[in-house]
């Protein structure tokens, strides 16, 4: 008997000892890797040029250069949650920003710009409304359907503009929603820090935002539960599209010119980077907001602090993939794991 307790407690004792597992790096890297990698960035860049990364200027510049970016990420974001890929936002910026000067613009319809921006994300809206129906009803690919849509948008504003970018003619108040300062904060920062808080908080604290993740972890189970999911699409493209013609119309109103080609191509690529490097920020192989905003500092970062170190360009693109590689990867094993 006592031979038998004495290895009951042995065996009691290993199982103690082995309940007691060690720390999981793993899983570390694959929910704060991301987060401490754009706090290395800004050691390494602080360091670098102390007198010139670290200030508040500095900082705000990087917020307004990646303004118009993080606006278009986040609208994708919401596509991405239910798992469409939405490549016409490339087409769709570059029409927000041509529209929008058309339509205040002095030669034209001289339409208030405030008024102008509500119409632009109206059209969008639609446009945007009409993908989600084509790739919900018709049971068409959301990849190749919003680039053929892409491909129809771009030849009808090529066409509607004659290829002529609008240069001049443009009305200050227009203007400023890209160029001007509201309490010392540039406008675009401002438009996209809106357009965070509107999205986290219909993503995280609506039942819509709740439908929109529960299609996009699995569509049968969401359909068995009760939810519309044919429906969600159009909800998730409207918003996507939106974004992306809002995103154009700032660049537009920034650059004080609206051009009918070339805008949305410089966002499109690091927008998708962005929400896929915020996928592996916090809540590994999930889509939110909150990641993508992490995701588009980190690029906005890399971009400020390698160009004050004097570094060629190129390193720019090189470190931006691999961190891409790198988030994905951790993140992808630890799904991995949890099957």
């Amino acid at each position: 008997m006592a031979r038998n307790d004495g290895t009951a407690g042995a065996a009691a004792d290993g199982a103690g000892g082995a309940a007691k597992p060690g720390f999981d790096w793993l899983n570390w890297l694959a929910r704060y890797g991301t987060l401490a990698s754009l706090i290395l960035l800004l050691v390494i860049f602080t360091i670098g040029r102390p007198s010139v990364f670290p200030t508040v200027g500095n900082f705000l510049n990087i917020l307004n250069q990646v303004s118009i970016l993080g606006i278009i990420a986040l609208g994708l974001t919401v596509c991405l949650v239910m798992g469409l890929f939405d490549l016409s936002i490339a087409a769709m910026a570059t029409l927000g920003g041509w529209l929008a000067t058309v339509l205040v613009f002095r030669n034209g319809p001289q339409i208030d710009p405030y008024l102008a921006v509500l119409l632009v994300l109206a059209a969008a809206t639609a446009i945007g409304v009409l993908n989600g129906t084509l790739v919900s009803y018709l049971g068409i690919s959301a990849f190749i359907e919003t680039l053929a849509m892409g491909s129809v948008i771009t030849g009808v504003v090529l066409g509607l503009s004659k290829s002529r970018t609008i240069l001049s003619g443009i009305p200050k108040e227009f203007l400023a929603i890209g160029q001007e300062y509201t309490l010392g904060i540039p406008n675009p920062v401002i438009a996209m820090l809106l357009v965070l808080l509107l999205l986290w908080a219909f993503l995280e604290h609506t039942q819509i935002g709740r439908n929109l993740y529960a299609i996009g972890g699995n569509q049968e189970a969401a359909r068995l539960s009760g939810i519309a999911v044919k429906r969600y699409a159009l909800i998730a493209m409207g918003i996507s599209a939106a974004c992306a013609a809002l995103g154009g119309l700032v660049a537009a109103a920034n650059l004080g010119a609206g051009r009918p080609q070339g805008v949305g191509e410089t966002y499109l690529l690091n927008a998708f980077a962005a929400v896929f490097i915020g996928a592996s920020t916090l809540r590994p192989g999930r889509f939110h907001i909150l990641g993508t905003f992490v995701g588009v500092l980190l690029i906005g970062v890399i971009n400020n602090g390698l160009s004050i170190m004097g570094v060629p360009t190129y390193w720019q693109y090189i470190v931006q993939g691999l961190l891409l590689i790198l988030a994905l990867f951790s993140a992808s094993v630890l799904i991995l794991r949890r099957r």
